[in-house]
Formats: C-alpha cells, sequence, structure tokens
C-alpha cells in the first residue's frame, strides 16, 4: 500500500500566537501515483477480460465436445472481479 500513498494537506493551529502554518499545500505530489494506479486498472482489465472469454470460450467448448471444461469456466468469477478491480483503479486515479 505504501505506493499508493501521496502528500496530505493539514492546518495546523497557532499556539499562543507564536507558531504560524506555513501552509497547506502538501510537500509530496500524488501525481505518479494516480499513473501507477491507472497502469495497474488497465492492466487488472485487459487481464480481467482474458480470464472470463478464455474460460467462457475454452470451458464451453469442453463442455461440448468432452463433457469436461468446469475448471475453466471456474475462471470466469475471477476474471469479473479483476474487471471490477481494474475499473474501480482507473475510475480513481482520475483526477
Amino acid at each position: 500500500m505504501r505506493g499508493f500513498v501521496g502528500g496530505i494537506a493539514q492546518l495546523g493551529e497557532r499556539l499562543h500566537g507564536m507558531q504560524e502554518v506555513s501552509g497547506s499545500i502538501p510537500l509530496t505530489s500524488t501525481k505518479k501515483n494516480k499513473a501507477v494506479m491507472h497502469k495497474l486498472g488497465v492492466i487488472s482489465i485487459l487481464l480481467g477480460l482474458v480470464l472470463s472469454v478464455a474460460g467462457l470460450i475454452i470451458g464451453f467448448t469442453l463442455i461440448v465436445s468432452r463433457g469436461t471444461g468446469l475448471d475453466w469456466l471456474n475462471l470466469v468469477p475471477f476474471g469479473f472481479v479483476l474487471l471490477l478491480l481494474g475499473v474501480t483503479l482507473t475510475q480513481l486515479s482520475k483526477k
């Protein structure tokens, strides 16, 4: 989770009027973290599509031809989870 941590803007308080707030702009940038999150989201979407499509096509082909193929069909839910994760990550990485 370390790669997704960015700067946090905080407003300080004055203690007896002696200490001032220097500003609320974070010292670190979150642009790099958003780019990493976006790339991870795109990879998750592509992998989810591949697992879902391959699981459906190969699974149903094997069921029709040999009566087996449930192992391939079990990949489909994992593909959907990766698709959902990827879409969520790419949407969160937008400005």
